[in-house]
């Protein structure tokens, strides 16, 4: 069974993978398969220098990821072409890392992925679990934990999907407007209904 994980910056999807992790489920973290195909040095990065200009570069030669997220989230043109350069490599990335998990006998597997459906990679999941937030929260939540300003932290959540966008298309919806023991209570129960689904398909 594939699962993908998505769902609004700040709404709480990390914690949910990592209770997901501890449940005994294998996690593909897609920020850190990004972070590896964004190497210094890859084509990846140098495709993005030559679209979003060399001053994305720091002195090492690797992105200033923080500048680039701004000048890329600040228009939905610059936003797709950010998307066309880095998700094919991704998506490559990630299908490499779910055969071997395949081949290690694991019978389900989560994608964790926040542009899961702008990736195209909804299409490769079984069920999808979104988790959301209200702005507000979501918006609290980014600048104090990225250090945003608030033009930075309005651009951020004005490219991503809204609420309603989720409620369609996910199967299974957590929303995180509480402390953590809620979110904790509520990731649990779904937990077992996913453990009770993965034993069907055995």
């Amino acid at each position: 069974m594939m699962l993908g994980l998505t769902g609004q910056t700040g709404a709480g999807k990390s914690t949910v993978a990592a209770l997901l992790r501890e449940a005994g489920f294998p996690v593909i973290d897609a920020d850190r398969v990004t972070r590896e195909v964004q190497a210094a040095g890859s084509p990846v990065v140098t495709a993005l220098a030559e679209a979003f200009g060399g001053d994305i570069l720091l002195p090492d030669g690797s992105l200033d990821r923080r500048k680039l997220a701004f000048r890329a989230f600040s228009d939905p043109d610059r936003l797709a072409k950010l998307n066309a350069i880095t998700h094919p490599a991704i998506c490559q990335a990630i299908e490499e890392k779910i055969a071997a998990l395949r081949a290690a006998g694991h019978p389900s597997i989560v994608l964790d992925a926040p542009m899961l459906f702008e990736s195209g990679l909804a299409a490769r999941c079984d069920r999808v679990i979104a988790v959301i937030a209200d702005e507000a929260v979501r918006r609290a939540r980014i600048r104090t934990r990225d250090h945003l300003s608030e033009a930075e932290a309005s651009a951020r959540i004005g490219a991503q999907r809204s609420k309603g966008f989720f409620m369609v298309h996910a199967d299974y919806l957590l929303e995180n407007t509480g402390d953590l023991e809620a979110l904790r209570w509520e990731a649990g129960e779904l937990i077992a209904l996913l453990k009770e689904a993965e034993g069907g398909r055995r």
